[in-house]
This record gives structure tokens, sequence and C-alpha cells, in this order.
């Protein structure tokens, strides 16, 4: 399982790609100057790996999306990345009162009083009253929730020991290849009709 430590990222590959996906982040790494992977573990789930990105993990998940959109970069094991901001310590006997309280501080920060937002929430490994963590959260922000199409997302991500915890750009700061190959069609649609 996943340690009491930082990381920045938190990356979904398919089942026993895990090595292989890890080669590709650094070999996207390198295409961005001054970047490298630190730290990359297995977390004890298959096809979910965390890393540490040497610079601003959101900056990295937004590279990847535009290399990918663009067709510079395209990865066959990098399936999912979510950018990670604050990692604190998962404490059920608390009822993940640390987690609350930096998911209210972070999106209190983050999202502006005229932008919507959503909850969402991962779990592994536990079992947690995922409706009950949302609704203790969202009655201290004072922002419109928007369940389609948000301004932002505040990502909560707990494993058994850590809780990543992330306010996002649902558009940009989520990386999916799916959607990112779907977008990358769209464009080239568009570009040929012009």
């Amino acid at each position: 399982m996943v340690s009491t430590r930082t990381y920045n990222l938190v990356i979904s590959t398919g089942r026993w790609k895990e090595s292989l996906c890890i080669s590709e982040l650094r070999s996207f790494a390198r295409l961005l100057e001054g970047v490298d992977i630190e730290d990359v573990r297995l977390t004890g789930f298959p096809g979910l790996i965390t890393a540490t990105v040497t610079c601003d993990p959101k900056y990295f998940v937004e590279q990847l999306r535009e290399y990918v959109i663009t067709g510079r970069f395209v990865p066959s094991f990098i399936l999912r990345v979510v950018p990670i901001e604050v990692v604190v310590k998962t404490n059920l006997l608390t009822e993940l009162a640390e987690v609350q309280e930096k998911a209210v501080e972070l999106a209190l920060s983050e999202i502006a009083e005229n932008q919507t937002y959503k909850i969402e929430v991962r779990y592994r490994g536990l079992s947690i009253d995922r409706r009950r963590l949302i609704d203790l959260i969202a009655k201290r922000i004072p922002r419109k929730v928007k369940l389609e199409d948000p301004d932002r997302v505040l990502y909560i991500d707990i494993f058994p020991d850590t809780t990543g915890i992330s306010v996002l750009d649902p558009r940009t700061q989520i990386f999916s290849l799916l959607k990112a190959l779907r977008e990358a069609r769209q464009q080239k649609l568009s570009e040929q009709s012009s």
C-alpha cells in the first residue's frame, strides 16, 4: 500500500503494465526541459502508480494533454494522470478530519466565489461513506455546486495511508488518454473541414 510520503501525481495504467507506464512517463518528462519523474511507486493496487514530478504537476498534466492532442507524444500505457497538490495522512478514526480540513482550505483558496465546482472522491482498500464525506466538505464551501461541466473539481484520492487532494480545471488538468485522443480527432476533422 501507499506509505505516508508525498507524491504529486496519481497515474492509472493497465493491469501488469506499470513498468511500461513508468518508462513512458520518464520519456515524456524528458520532452519538457528540466523536468524529471522521481520517486515512482507502485501502490499495491493493480494499474495504479504514484510519482513525484519535478515541476508543477498541473503544468505536467496540461503539457501531456497538449502533446497528445497535437500528436507530438502519444502514449500507449499512460491512461489517466491526476495532479495532486496536497498529501495528508488518511485517518478513519477521526472521520478523515485532516482530509476535510485540507480539502476545504484548498477549495476556498482556489475556487473563486463566482465559480462552480463538484467534489470527486476516489478510494481504494477502504470502506468509507463517500456521500457523507462529500456532504461534510460541501457544506463548508460557500460556492455553487454543479455536477455537469463545473469550473473546478475538488479531487480527493484516498489510499489506506495517505490522501491526495487537488482543485483542478476538469478540461485541462485531469489527463485522460481517451479524451485527449478524441479531442485530437475532433481538432483534425475541424481543420480538414476549414
